[in-house]
């Protein structure tokens, strides 16, 4: 998915600039639509292999610190979502436990980069001059060349529906590629619980929107995999220490124990005479029960 995204940045920035073509002919203007997109191929390559580079190596140490056995994955393009979603675990979808999350959204990339594949052999098949037309738009004055456009009934029959086609793959590829970085999202929300549990929604956040997973693969490296609920339960436990400076909310107050000591003198419910320090010990010699039988025991003397 990352080299697709990184695919449209290139196409979009050499969009403003202006391209001195030899004329206005529809060959001309073809020709420069191919050149702008082979070297967004180029360009998107070279920077997708370096993320794709440090994002395996950064996988790779994590999958051997857990022991896994598929750890080659982390070099290997679309396998290396498998790894990773391995190394998550379970991820919560909608409350929901999805123990395979990481093999649902590698079958969802690999969908997503075939529509793409299928879009780029279908875009340069039909980029023939003799089925497309330039088009142009005129601001104060000028003409400017704006790009191109088909002209279906220039086409071979046979050829027609390719358009068509096209411009349904489209909308495809674009509702498929939200709800990949849905996918993606939950994904990587259980995998960064583990191994960045400061920021997982951060984290999550930007490998889903933005090409840059290798990068953060790498910066996360060294981490250990933690249990996100004992963290934040920690993590609460500290908060609430230093709130109340040292102590648990609630505990301890007045010099160290509830009501300064034991409550009522030292003993609960005070002594009430007893010489033994224990609450109804002896009051009257027989008030407060029955006397007990001299050895202490129930039922001693039957």
């Amino acid at each position: 998915m990352e080299f697709f995204t990184w695919l449209e940045f290139p196409q979009v920035f050499l969009q403003y600039f202006s391209v001195q073509l030899e004329d206005g002919s529809i060959e001309s203007v073809l020709a420069y639509e191919m050149k702008v997109l082979m070297i967004s191929l180029i360009v998107a390559g070279g920077l997708y292999l370096i993320g794709h580079v440090f994002g395996g190596i950064g996988l790779y140490k994590m999958a051997k610190r857990a022991g896994d056995k598929f750890a080659w994955m982390a070099f290997v393009p679309v396998l290396n979502t498998y790894l990773s979603g391995r190394l998550a675990g379970e991820a919560n979808v909608f409350s929901l436990k999805v123990k395979h999350m990481g093999l649902y959204v590698t079958i969802a990339e690999l969908l997503y980069i075939v529509l793409n594949i299928f879009l780029l052999v279908i875009g340069t098949f039909l980029a023939n001059p003799s089925w497309n037309q330039v088009t142009t738009q005129t601001v104060e004055g000028v003409e400017y060349i704006t790009g191109t456009q088909y002209m279906i009934d220039q086409m071979p029959l046979n050829m027609r529906w390719l358009p068509t086609m096209e411009f349904a793959l489209q909308i495809i590829t674009y509702i498929w590629s939200i709800l990949l970085v849905l996918m993606f999202i939950s994904l990587y929300l259980s995998f960064f619980r583990k191994y960045y549990a400061r920021g997982p929604l951060m984290m999550a956040f930007i490998c889903s929107f933005f090409p840059v997973r290798g990068y953060v693969f790498f910066a996360v490296r060294n981490n250990a995999p933690v249990d996100y609920n004992q963290w934040m339960q920690e993590r609460i436990r500290m908060m609430q220490q230093q709130q109340y400076g040292g102590q648990p909310p609630y505990g301890a107050p007045y010099g160290g124990q509830p009501y300064g000591g034991q409550p009522y003198g030292g003993q609960p419910y005070g002594n009430y005479g007893g010489t033994d320090g224990e609450p109804f010990s002896d009051t009257t010699g027989s008030a407060g029960g029955p006397s007990s039988p001299s050895d202490d025991e129930p039922f001693s003397d039957l």
